[in-house]
């Protein structure tokens, strides 16, 4: 064969290549645009199903919280210490009257505080098996709680106790350091107010604090 036929062959060959090379190179890219809004629909469905989880959640919490309230009189006169005898109760007797408190709200609880207690007073666990931890700090002169005590039961209240759930409660108040770490970090607090209204006035403590309502009534 001469070298101007090889040369024309080749000239051929490649004249035909390149227009089937476009076509693949334009056929892969829209593949590629079509796999990437299927990907984009389908999180834009799991978003919006997360939305309306999340709405039926709050609706189940709003159904809940407002059957507590109808019970509130029960409550009440099941077990409801004013605050002159909260202050008058030894640290000891403080945790007997949380865990009251928690019992009267339909929790199983019971008092693990003394040496070795690792931070952790009472021991609650919900209608689901969820467990809260409770720090007690009662109070005779009125201080205030400080960041150090939420650090403790930070610290214990999952890895010692497995507890989902923790609360500081006290007949005194929170610093505004406590406070501010306390929201940061997911602790619930619950201070001379909110001690009041939980014990005086009945309010459940799912009432006075935004835990988890129990998976089972969630789900």
């Amino acid at each position: 064969m001469r070298i101007q036929d090889i040369s024309m062959a080749v000239t051929c060959g490649l004249a035909l290549a390149i227009p089937v090379e476009l076509v693949a190179q334009s056929w892969h890219k829209r593949q590629v645009m079509q796999y990437e809004q299927v990907i984009a629909e389908a999180k834009e469905e799991r978003r919006k199903m997360e939305l309306r989880i999340q709405g039926l959640r709050e609706e189940v919490r709003k159904m809940w919280l407002a059957g507590l309230e109808v019970n509130r009189y029960s409550r009440k006169s099941q077990y409801s210490p004013s605050i002159e005898q909260i202050d008058r109760a030894s640290p000891l007797d403080f945790e007997r009257i949380v865990r009251k408190l928690m019992e009267r709200d339909g929790l199983r609880a019971e008092v693990i505080g003394g040496r070795g207690d690792q931070a952790v007073d009472v021991l609650a666990v919900n209608v689901a098996g969820n467990k809260i931890a409770v720090q007690c700090k009662h109070t005779v002169t009125g201080r205030k709680v400080g960041s150090q005590v939420l650090y403790q039961i930070n610290g214990t209240a999952r890895d010692v106790y497995s507890a989902q759930e923790s609360i500081v409660v006290t007949n005194g108040t929170f610093t505004k350091d406590a406070a501010a770490w306390g929201s940061t970090h997911g602790i619930h607090l619950i201070d001379r107010a909110a001690l009041v209204k939980w014990s005086e006035e009945a309010d459940h403590l799912y009432q006075l604090v935004a835990l988890d309502i129990p998976t089972s009534l969630a789900s």
